[in-house]
């Protein structure tokens, strides 16, 4: 598995924010290889990127036909990337995952 993690702050509100992981979740989900995504926003107002967005993928062969993928093209370019100026993205090959609790 793949996480394409983004850290990124958004010239919107948190509302406006949360509408746009919804429309990712509705458009990105429809990727073949994409296999999750999940969003969260920090705890503390004064870090230095205030929202996380994650990208699973099935595999690294994922992340090329991602990059390219009309639906990711058309996403990115018109709604995440305008919102989302100061960003940084990374993609991690998993290597372990120990699920909470254990």
């Amino acid at each position: 598995m793949v996480e394409h993690l983004i850290v990124f702050n958004a010239e919107a509100s948190p509302e406006e924010v949360r509408e746009m992981v919804r429309k990712a979740r509705e458009v990105l989900l429809q990727i073949p290889g994409v296999c999750g995504l999940r969003y969260g926003e920090a705890l503390s107002e004064g870090a230095r990127y205030r929202y996380w967005l994650s990208i699973l993928f099935e595999g690294p062969e994922v992340v090329s036909f991602y990059r390219d993928h009309p639906l990711h093209v058309e996403f990115a370019d018109t709604v995440f990337r305008p919102m989302a100026k100061d960003r940084i993205t990374t993609d991690y090959l998993v290597m372990t995952e120990i699920p909470c609790g254990n």
